[in-house]
């Protein structure tokens, strides 16, 4: 599959039914995707009925499969002009709940891909900086990078390490820019509507509303490093 460069290039990695879903189908009139899950549920429908989006199924914590699968990707389609890193791992809940394999598969899900993305990449820190404008990534994240809250014990380390690493390589590197997206509330989704059955809409955030949002961080100017978003959109 190679896909002709007639829109800049969007890589999407962690496209679930939720925010993954929404965010390719905000991009798809402007932009080309690559879009990343675990398995094909998702990204192989949405290849099929979006122009210029290319499915690729990979578990980004099988580090040599990552990197092949993004190799894969710029072989066919080109770097990407703008990657959204929507990958989620860990889990809820005080100390003596938290599985310690889910725990460490937490770090290679939210900071171990991120630095194997940027090193496959962009090896030499600079995205081809006589051609292009700045690559633009947005991380999707959660109060849990900032905050020292029990509950959070599970994601909260795993999320601010994600954090750190990004900042660090927006310092270290030229024309590639991040942007820290807190999602500040409960998703409009199944697992979150199980979890918080009582709550009425007004309650969750919906995903095309985060969707629009991520559009506007990579299109915006300037680059807003930090940002947010809560039940009121803002």
């Amino acid at each position: 599959m190679t896909h002709t460069a007639t829109k800049p290039l969007a890589l999407i990695v962690g496209v679930g039914n939720a925010t993954g879903k929404a965010v390719c189908t905000e991009l798809a009139s402007h932009y080309r995707l690559a879009m990343v899950a675990r398995s094909t549920n998702v990204i192989g429908s949405l290849a099929t009925t979006l122009e210029q989006a290319g499915a690729y199924p990979c578990d980004v914590t099988n580090r040599d499969a990552w990197v092949s699968t993004l190799k894969t990707i710029v072989a066919e389609m080109g770097l990407p002009d703008y990657i959204l890193v929507n990958t989620e791992g860990g889990g809820w809940g005080e100390y003596m709940q938290i599985d310690v394999a889910d725990f460490s598969n937490s770090f290679d899900v939210n900071v171990v891909s991120l630095l194997l993305l940027i090193q496959t990449l962009f090896p030499d820190g600079v995205a081809e900086a006589s051609t292009r404008s700045n690559c633009r990534i947005v991380i999707s994240s959660s109060p849990a990078a900032y905050l020292s809250i029990p509950l959070f014990l599970g994601i909260a380390p795993s999320r601010a390490a994600q954090r750190v690493l990004a900042e660090t390589l927006d310092e270290a590197m030229d024309n590639v820019d991040f942007s820290i997206l807190s999602i500040d509330g409960a998703i409009n989704e199944p697992s979150m509507r199980k979890a918080y059955p009582h709550k009425d809409d007004d309650f969750f955030i919906k995903p095309a509303a985060i969707a629009t949002y991520i559009r506007k961080l990579f299109e915006d100017a300037p680059f807003d490093r930090i940002a947010r978003i809560t039940t009121s959109g803002n």
